[in-house]
């Protein structure tokens, strides 16, 4: 598959994915931008600019949008758009805030995909139903818990959109268990021949014990059970999650830098 295919398919399927679980969505030069509480993962824009030239007008409103709000404008930005944003968000003060590398691999329900490590002892993955409310909660605790800083943790609003998400039909949502506790959970979306997994955490104890390969593996044969052929995942450059996606098979398809405007009063998101 050529990068500018994958981009276009995963790009896509992202923006629909954040219109569905951000608190307000608008469209955005062929893409889609969430809104939600200041300091939300959600205030953010993807999927822009893969279909040409991207209007002056559009990115001031767009700006203007997020600082209603007091939330700080973000845009992950695929390395295919068309060089009219990028000019504009130069002209506009726009600074990278972080970087996020994109991995793919096929998938072939004829091949299972295992793990390169053996996971603990007793170990068992499981699907949420996501029409079960206190497991959605549970599995949406473990999920985010690695997401935030220290000393600090998810809100009611962070809890909203998480559990939206996990109810959605083309989300699956794992979870895995040690001795009944839930020690590492997270998601994926099947959209056709596409598969994203996302939105992974393991608790602090259970670490580097096999237990983030045993729920990828498990996404993965889920997802080629249902007929997807490409599974992409996103990641941060050097953590965990892209060592681990590396020894499964994927590669690096493209990276996308993360920008901000930074103003008085926009409280940035999390990164």
């Amino acid at each position: 598959m050529d990068l500018i295919d994958l981009a276009r398919l995963d790009e896509r399927r992202q923006a629909r994915g954040l219109a569905i679980v951000a608190d307000e969505s608008r469209p955005f030069a062929g893409g889609v931008a969430g809104r939600g509480t200041p300091g939300s993962w959600v205030n953010n824009a993807v999927g822009m600019g893969l279909d040409g030239e991207v209007e002056a007008a559009e990115l001031d409103d767009l700006i203007e949008w997020y600082g209603a709000v007091g939330a700080e404008p973000r845009l992950e930005v695929s390395p295919f758009v068309h060089e009219s944003l990028l000019r504009l968000l130069e002209e506009r003060r726009f600074v990278i805030r972080a970087f996020e590398n994109v991995f793919y691999r096929e998938l072939d329900p004829g091949t299972p995909v295992g793990t390169v490590h053996a996971p603990p002892t007793g170990l068992t993955v499981e699907i949420v139903d996501r029409h079960d409310a206190k497991a959605i909660r549970e599995a949406a605790a473990v999920a985010m818990s690695g997401f935030f800083p220290p000393g600090t943790g998810p809100q009611e609003s962070d809890f909203a959109v998480a559990e939206r998400g996990m109810r959605h039909e083309r989300t699956v949502t794992v979870v895995a268990r040690l001795d009944g506790q839930a020690v590492g959970a997270g998601s994926m979306e099947v959209a056709g021949e596409v598969c994203a997994l996302f939105g992974l955490s393991v608790l602090e104890p259970y670490r580097r014990q096999g237990v983030q390969q045993a729920l990828i593996a498990a996404r993965l044969n889920e997802a080629a059970r249902q007929g997807a052929r490409i599974a992409t995942i996103s990641s941060r450059p050097g953590v965990a999650t892209e060592r681990n996606v590396r020894r499964m098979g994927f590669q690096l398809g493209y990276t996308k830098p993360i920008l901000v405007q930074p103003g008085p009063g926009r409280t940035p998101g999390l990164t």
